[in-house]
């Protein structure tokens, strides 16, 4: 049976509305989690933090429109060489000595006085990539040919994220990855090798690094540990459980006065439950819930392979790193660093994320 023509329908507005009310949650907990502490020096500004962050919502959402107004045809052709753009930045980010090291992950690369980190534009153009191998081998999709190649790249994207001690985006890129060949349909047992691989990857190096050690120790028992390795967790325990059903107001939490670290970045939930409580909390999860319902239904009722693949690429790398973030947050994962979509503070993962956004949009114009 021929499938129905494609139509140009207005794009998928729940997608768009609660990527909106996300970014705006994420602008209020961004001040409200930073207003203190940066009144200080070197800063002397309790704005300084949402003034970056609004800046990259700016251009992010000027992201969003350009990759809405792309037709769809052209990611496919981008694919290739956006890739070996984006792997010639990892292979310099691994091989050079000049990186800086923020956090324990040599992560920015920094041109004219700007910071970025290009391990962000793989969750883009890996996805694009890969979707367009798996559209153009539908007929060798059960092969070890196809596998292997799908799962080389995947791996060695992976395995250069991982050499600048990044481990939770390698993770969170895999996972996506993972998910595209599953819905494309590559061979069960292929895919039983990937995540024997992805596991036995990730916990090398784990073992490789003392430090990650030390994380996994302090995840089982934070509480052995709660002057160093478990003091993170445990304070965003006690911010979490000190919020109640409906918090203690907004900007009236006690945990960002200089208890819980990272707390307008990787744990900007944890001032969220604190100050919004349970029923935030829960709000916030929803509004995820229904981005990635609705993401993964572009994916379901698009048009073409390539733009079903691409939905549950980009779809499936927002989601992965929710919840990569929230287990790390509320004690179901070891700590590591990972921001939380749309609301913590970090200019490239904002403007990537609402990137992916405006693609998705773009894909659900043509959804049957």
């Amino acid at each position: 049976m021929p499938r129905p023509q494609q139509k140009n329908q207005s794009p998928d507005w729940w997608i768009l509305i609660s990527a909106l009310l996300l970014l705006v949650v994420g602008l209020l907990m961004v001040f409200s989690s930073s207003q203190y502490f940066t009144s200080y020096p070197p800063y002397n500004d309790a704005l300084y933090y949402l003034k970056r962050q609004a800046v990259s919502a700016v251009l992010g959402l000027a992201g969003l429109i350009v990759a809405y107004r792309m037709s769809a045809a052209w990611y496919r052709r981008l694919a290739f060489p956006a890739f070996m753009i984006v792997l010639a930045l990892l292979v310099f980010m691994a091989l050079s000595e000049q990186i800086a090291v923020i956090g324990g992950a040599q992560r920015w690369l920094e041109i004219g006085g700007l910071q970025f980190q290009p391990s962000e534009l793989s969750k883009i153009v890996l996805p694009m990539l890969l979707a367009s191998i798996l559209t153009g081998w539908q007929r060798e999709i059960k092969t070890f040919k196809c596998a292997a190649y799908c799962i080389g790249l995947t791996g060695m994207v992976c395995g250069l994220i991982i050499l600048q001690k990044d481990l939770s985006t390698a993770v969170v890129v895999g996972a996506a990855c993972f998910a595209m060949m599953l819905c494309a349909g590559i061979a069960g047992k292929y895919l039983l090798a990937v995540m024997g691989c992805g596991f036995g990857g990730a916990v090398l190096a784990i073992i490789m690094e003392p430090y990650r050690m030390e994380r996994v120790y302090s995840w089982l028992n934070p509480w052995a540990y709660p002057k160093d390795e478990g003091y993170q967790a445990i304070q965003s325990l006690l911010a979490l459980g000190s919020g109640g059903l409906t918090g203690v107001g907004l900007g009236n939490g006690g945990a960002k006065w200089f208890y819980l670290p990272s707390r307008h970045t990787d744990f900007i939930f944890s001032v969220l439950g604190e100050e919004l409580g349970f029923v935030g909390g829960v709000f916030l999860v929803a509004l995820f819930m229904l981005f990635v319902w609705r993401g993964m239904t572009v994916a379901v009722k698009s048009d073409s392979v390539f733009s079903s693949l691409l939905a549950v690429g980009l779809t499936a790398v927002i989601a992965a790193q929710a919840l990569v973030n929230l287990g790390v947050v509320t004690g179901l994962l070891p700590v590591t660093g990972v921001t939380l979509p749309f609301v913590s503070y970090g200019g490239t993962s904002l403007v990537v994320t609402l990137t992916m956004t405006g693609m998705i949009l773009n894909l659900s114009r043509g959804r049957r």
